[in-house]
C-alpha cells in the first residue's frame, strides 16, 4: 500500500505490519470500486478500515471480516457518474416551497435494538444499503419554476445523534443529502425531509438498514417483503411520481377549510420542546377498539379530541377542532413507488358536541370512513394536481415567499394537530428477537401546538407527541384518557 494515501495512515495505527499486507489487495480493490471526490473518497475507505478493526477486535480472523465486507457489495454505485435529476412529485412541491432555517417538514422513523449499537458496522450497513436506493442518493436543487431532485455523488454517513429530533438539515451544499441516519445507544433513527419520501418508503429504507446491519453481525437473514435485497436491480418505478396515476374527479376539492381551534401554549424558542412515546399493549389497544366496534385509528382519534377540548385556548365562537389524518393512495393503485403518495383528510368537531368519548366515537368513524375513501381523496388529489398546474409557469423566485407566507400563516391554521397512524411494523421471524421496538416522529408543526403519530411492532404500540409548547396540558389529557381505558401507557421522553 502507498503510504501517502491517507487511509494508509488509519491502517498503519490500527493494524500490525503482518496484517497490513493481508489488507493490501482488499483495499485495493475496495479503491477500485469508488470513483468520489477525495473528501468522500477518504473516510468511505476509512469506513471499512475501521469496521475490519471492529471485527478482529470481536474475534473474526481479518481473512473473514474481509469476506464479510466483500467490495463486491459495493457494486458500481460508487463508481458510476450518476446524472439523474427528478421533478418534485405533487405532494412535495409545496414543501422546499415552505422551508426556513428553522423550519422543514421532517419526520423520523426508529427501530430500537436489544443491544447496543455498533457505529462501525451501522456506517457500513448505510454504505451498503445506499446502493439498492440510488433515488435515496440525492440532494434538493431550485431550478427556474420549482425544486427539483439531483443525483448526489458523495459518501452517507450515520452520526451520533447530538441534536432534538427532526431537526432542519442544511441544504447548503452541492451534494448535501436530503436525510440523515443518527444513533443514540440501542437506537437507530432515520430523518427524512419529506420531500424525498412518505412513511411508507421510509420505512422500506429503515427496514433495509436494519436488515443490513444485522447480517453484518453475522446473522443469516431472510429478506422478506418490505425489505430490499441489496443485489437485487432498482426498478425505476420505485422512484416514480405516481400522483397522475389517480383518476380525475369531476368534482375536486379538499384544502380549503375554516380556521380551527388551538391548543393553548406559547412556543419554546427550541423545537421540538418535548417528544412523548407512550408505550401501549397493541393487543389491549385492538381489544378496547373492537369492544367499541370502531378502528384503533378512530379510538385515538378520539381520545386525541377529547384532550384537544381540554387544552384549547376556548371553547366559544364557531371554531372547530380539526385533525389531519394522512390517508395512504397505495390502499386503491397498484402503486410500487418509493416517493410520497398521500392524501390527507380532516376530522372535524365542535367542542359543544364532544360531551363523552363514546359519543363521540360513532362520529368520528362515518367521518374517517368518508374522507379516507377513494372518491374523497381522488376529489382531493384532482385540486391537488390542478394547483400546481396553475403555478407551472410562475417562477420560483416569486413562487416561494408567497408560499413560505400563506403555508406557516394558513396551512396549519385549519388544522388543532395532525395524526398519522403508521400502522404495524413487520420483520421476518429470524430478525424479530433483535428488536425491542419502533417508533414513528413527526417533525415539529409550524402553527399547531402538538403533532401525534402512532406505529405497532408485536405488543408495543407507540403513540408519540410532539410538542411545540412545554404547557403539558394536553399530554396530561390524553394519558388521563387512556388510563380510563385500561391501557396504562408507560411514557418515555424528554421532560
Amino acid at each position: 500500500m502507498a503510504e501517502h494515501r491517507p487511509w494508509m495512515r488509519l491502517a498503519q495505527r490500527l493494524f500490525t505490519p503482518a496484517e497490513q499486507t493481508l489488507l493490501t489487495p482488499y483495499l485495493c480493490d475496495v479503491r477500485a470500486r469508488i470513483d468520489l471526490h477525495e473528501r468522500f473518497t477518504v473516510p468511505l475507505m476509512d469506513d471499512h478500515i475501521r469496521a475490519l478493526r471492529w471485527y478482529v477486535d470481536h474475534g473474526l480472523p481479518l481473512a473473514d471480516a474481509m469476506k464479510r465486507l466483500d467490495p463486491v457489495q459495493l457494486g458500481d454505485f460508487y463508481l458510476r457518474e450518476r446524472t439523474t435529476w427528478y421533478p418534485l412529485d405533487t405532494a412535495a412541491k409545496v414543501y422546499p416551497l415552505s422551508m426556513g432555517l428553522k423550519r422543514m417538514m421532517m419526520f423520523r422513523m426508529s427501530f430500537y435494538l436489544k443491544s447496543l449499537v455498533e457505529p462501525e458496522l451501522l456506517q457500513m450497513a448505510l454504505v451498503y444499503t445506499m446502493r439498492r436506493f440510488p433515488y435515496f442518493a440525492t440532494t434538493i436543487k431550485c431550478g427556474l419554476f420549482w425544486h427539483y431532485i439531483d443525483s448526489a455523488m458523495r459518501r452517507f454517513a450515520v452520526q451520533p445523534e447530538t441534536k432534538r429530533p427532526c431537526t432542519p438539515i442544511r441544504l447548503n451544499a452541492v451534494s448535501s443529502p436530503t436525510f440523515r441516519v443518527v444513533w443514540y445507544q440501542n437506537r437507530v433513527s432515520v430523518e427524512f425531509f419529506h420531500v424525498l419520501t412518505d412513511g411508507t418508503g421510509g420505512m422500506i429504507f429503515l427496514r433495509t438498514l436494519l436488515h443490513t446491519y444485522l447480517q453484518l453481525l453475522g446473522n443469516d437473514l431472510p429478506a422478506e417483503e418490505g425489505i430490499f435485497r441489496l443485489d437485487e436491480t432498482p426498478n425505476p418505478r420505485e422512484w416514480a411520481d405516481d400522483f397522475p396515476m389517480a383518476d380525475e374527479s369531476p368534482s375536486p376539492e379538499g384544502f380549503g377549510d375554516k380556521t380551527a381551534l388551538q391548543l393553548r401554549g406559547l412556543p419554546t424558542l427550541e423545537q421540538p420542546s418535548r417528544v412523548l412515546h407512550m408505550n401501549i399493549s397493541t393487543a389491549e389497544l385492538r381489544k378496547q377498539a373492537k369492544e367499541r366496534n370502531v378502528t384503533v385509528t378512530t379510538l385515538l382519534l378520539g381520545c386525541l379530541m377529547m384532550a384537544a377540548k381540554t387544552a384549547a385556548e376556548s371553547h366559544g365562537g364557531k371554531k372547530k377542532i380539526q385533525v389531519q389524518l394522512p390517508a395512504n393512495m397505495r390502499r386503491y393503485y397498484p402503486s410500487r413507488t418509493l416517493r410520497n403518495f398521500s392524501m390527507y383528510c380532516s376530522i372535524r368537531l365542535h367542542p359543544v358536541e364532544m360531551t363523552s368519548l363514546a359519543d363521540i366515537l360513532p362520529k368520528i368513524s362515518a367521518q374517517v370512513a368518508t374522507g379516507t375513501s377513494k372518491e374523497a381523496l381522488d376529489r382531493t388529489m384532482t385540486l391537488s394536481r390542478k394547483l400546481v398546474r396553475y403555478l407551472s409557469w410562475i417562477p420560483l423566485i416569486v413562487k416561494r415567499p408567497i408560499a413560505y407566507l400563506l403555508y406557516g400563516r394558513l396551512s396549519d391554521g385549519v388544522f388543532t394537530t395532525t395524526f398519522s397512524n403508521l400502522g404495524e411494523v413487520k420483520l421476518p421471524a429470524e430478525m424479530r428477537p433483535f428488536v425491542e421496538k419502533f417508533d414513528f416522529v413527526l417533525g415539529p408543526p409550524i402553527r399547531n401546538r402538538a403533532n401525534c403519530s402512532l406505529c405497532s411492532y408485536g405488543d408495543r404500540a407507540v403513540f408519540t407527541i410532539v410538542k411545540t409548547t412545554a404547557l403539558p396540558v394536553f399530554e396530561n389529557a390524553l394519558y388521563a384518557q387512556l388510563m380510563r381505558l385500561g391501557l396504562e401507557p408507560y411514557v418515555e421522553g424528554t421532560s
